[in-house]
């Protein structure tokens, strides 16, 4: 006996396609299409329905081509100064969460997002919102918004203030006349451990 074709659902926006009202029995599913961008699974499943309780299936698709962002955290004015700890919320160009919560940037100030769905010819927006900020910062509240091409990588920096603000103020004089100002001299201030 050939298989039946039950019906069709396509997934909504949070990406679940359900089939309701299934006598017990056996059936397959098979994706397909995919959504713009992303490679269907060709696999057939089989599922067995014996009562009223849903069968429930995770899959996934994969970017049929893709970039990536790499964000560098630093302090604010200072970029050679870069901070770890930090963790950002990923979204698509719509606000659609995809990772509610990053890794937190290493000790280069980085992290690193692999695999962002890309279009040859439409570079795809991403949205970024810092979630947590490094230890001893402020959090930064601006979205940004890198453009993902396909096989590039996409540099993001994202500075943050610290949330005490020192300060130095080094006064030159001549040895002999300590109330004689010295101008035009330079001085190098290197952070030690941040």
């Amino acid at each position: 006996m050939a298989d039946i074709l039950i019906g069709t659902a396509t997934t909504d926006v949070n990406g679940l396609a359900a089939f309701a009202n299934l006598a017990p029995g056996t059936y397959k599913y098979v994706q397909s299409t995919a959504r713009t961008g992303y490679t269907p699974d060709p696999t057939e499943y089989t599922i067995t329905v014996t009562n009223a309780t849903p069968v429930t299936a995770d899959r996934s698709n994969s970017p049929t081509e893709s970039g990536s962002v790499t964000i560098t955290k630093h302090a604010l004015g200072y970029p050679a100064v870069l901070l770890s700890g930090a963790t950002f919320k990923l979204t698509d160009s719509t606000g659609k969460t995809m990772q509610a919560v990053t890794t937190a940037s290493d000790a280069a100030g980085q992290i690193q997002l692999t695999n962002l769905m890309s279009i040859t010819g439409t570079p795809q927006t991403y949205k970024l919102l810092e979630v947590t900020p490094p230890a001893n910062y402020n959090l930064n509240t601006t979205e940004f918004a890198p453009s993902v091409t396909v096989s590039t990588n996409t540099p993001q920096a994202v500075p943050n203030t610290p949330t005490v603000a020192g300060a130095l103020d080094v006064t030159l004089t001549d040895t002999n006349y300590n109330e004689y100002g010295l101008t035009g001299a330079d001085y190098n201030l290197y952070l030690v451990t941040p």
